[in-house]
């Protein structure tokens, strides 16, 4: 599931399913072969647990994306 707010977006945060209790906030890098990549730049667990349903899903990741564009990046 990813989030990002704006098409054509360089930034976005990825939650890759499963059990995983992690976000991961990337951003769009070009790369070595000419084409974009995204890279780790933040990440966050779910210290909570998993979220209830997709809604809950969406309002976390929406609060980590807002975290990233204003707080400090955890890596």
């Amino acid at each position: 599931m990813i989030y990002q707010p704006q098409i054509n977006s360089t930034d976005r945060v990825v939650w890759h399913g499963g059990e995983s209790t992690q976000l991961h906030y990337e951003q769009q890098v070009d790369g070595w072969d000419g084409n974009p990549d995204w890279i780790d730049r933040g990440v966050r667990t779910l210290v909570m647990g998993m979220p209830q349903g997709m809604s809950e899903m969406h309002a976390e990741m929406v609060d980590y994306y807002n975290y990233c564009q204003t707080g400090t990046l955890d890596i």
